[in-house]
């Protein structure tokens, strides 16, 4: 099984990364003073997330349509 890695390569390309001054900011998941270039740990996400893909299961909640 191999870990996907997060495309989120430094801190300040986090959505939870908050920036204070000129070099430093604060990650709001882990409450800590981070820099902007420390390489993303392992809950880094980005600030914008693609919306699901997969609408298969959608199909199922529709009602039916029948022919009168």
């Amino acid at each position: 099984m191999s870990i996907i890695g997060s495309p989120v390569s430094t801190c300040r390309f986090c959505r939870y990364y908050t920036p204070l001054g000129q070099r430093g900011g604060n990650c709001q998941l882990l409450s800590a003073n981070v820099n902007s270039r420390w390489k993303a740990c392992a809950f880094s996400e980005p600030h914008f997330i693609p919306s699901c893909t997969n609408t298969g299961n959608l199909r199922r909640f529709e009602p039916a349509i029948t022919s009168i």
